[in-house]
């Protein structure tokens, strides 16, 4: 891909084969996706959402996994949703398929206490929020500008159960009680992006940097540091990015399992579906060889028509003996 920067083709050029290089080039080629959105369950019901599509004759298919999930057939456009009383109502959300995928992965029944590490622009917490409307859901977000946006999205799906501050995740002791613990964790990371790498995304292809990636692996690394401490034993703990970059996805997965041996790395297996192409994790990058069960048990998700860059890893905090 003559485009890309050289280093980020040569990084590719590592990991994929010829014939997997040649179908990202095709989705990369792609100016847009087909437009998804997920049912916002606190307010709404499939009823309601589907009889307001059709009365705009706008046709769609509803998805099987993720949960309340649909895709919008080609032809329509994001601002054909934005006209309708479904989404300026907050009925629905719009939401990439990737995107919905963690929140799927909590299997703990009745929480307590959720915490979403990294939650603007909100889409994950307000999906936490009704598949869990009766925990305490706790969000962080230090930039003020999608510190707001979180805000308003949440006040919009009606998610009364959580609790937004405007800060770093480093603060967290300072806003919860001594004795608080929280029953599942969600570190959706700040990264580098590599969702959005499009050919047509010049912005993106003349600001990536390897700069970037580094970075955000160290800061990916504090994070869990900051949380870990806060999960109850026996309960989970997903960590995810929206990126290719292996140093921010198996090399941060392999981080936890050498440094947090109290956390076990579990099986993800998703089903199987034309609009989720999914793969196993890297055994290796470069010169770095990874922990073995990171291949087994972590999940990529590939660019496809219709789903983006996803990488996603579960662990469960086993019961610590004094």
């Amino acid at each position: 891909m003559e485009k890309l920067p050289t280093q980020l083709a040569e990084r590719f050029a590592s990991i994929f084969t010829k014939e997997e290089m040649s179908d990202l080039e095709t989705v990369f080629s792609l100016e847009s996706r087909p437009v998804s959105f997920r049912l916002n369950t606190l307010i709404s019901t499939p009823e309601e959402v589907e009889e307001g599509l059709s009365k705009a004759s706008i046709t769609y298919s509803k998805l099987d996994f993720p949960l309340n999930s649909y895709v919008i057939d080609e032809g329509f456009i994001e601002s054909d949703i934005w006209k309708r009383r479904v989404y300026k109502d907050g009925h629905i959300y719009m939401q990439w398929i990737s995107s919905q995928i963690p929140v799927s992965l909590f299997t703990g029944e009745s929480p307590m206490r959720i915490l979403d590490a990294c939650a603007a622009p909100g889409g994950k917490t307000s999906q936490l929020s009704a598949l869990y409307p009766d925990a305490e859901i706790i969000a962080f977000e230090p930039f003020k500008v999608r510190y707001d946006k979180m805000q308003h999205n949440l006040k919009k799906l009606w998610c009364k159960n959580v609790t937004a501050y405007n800060d770093q995740i480093c603060n967290l002791k300072n806003y919860i009680k001594e004795e608080w613990y929280f029953d599942m964790i969600l570190v959706d990371a700040p990264c580098s992006s590599e969702w959005s790498l499009s050919l047509h995304n010049e912005k993106f292809l003349e600001a990536w940097d390897i700069s970037h990636v580094r970075k955000n692996y160290k800061r990916q690394k504090f994070i869990i540091w900051d949380v870990l401490p806060y999960l109850k034993d026996g309960w989970e703990f997903i960590y995810t990015t929206c990126t290719l970059a292996p140093e921010e996805n198996e090399w941060v997965a392999h981080y936890v399992i050498c440094n947090h041996p109290e956390m076990q790395l579990q099986q993800i297996t998703l089903p199987e579906s034309e609009y989720i192409i999914q793969s196993p994790a890297l055994k290796s990058f470069g010169k770095y060889i990874y922990k073995t069960e990171i291949s087994k048990k972590c999940i990529r998700v590939t660019p496809s028509k219709y789903s983006e860059w996803f990488f996603m890893a579960k662990f469960v905090k086993q019961e610590t003996v004094d």
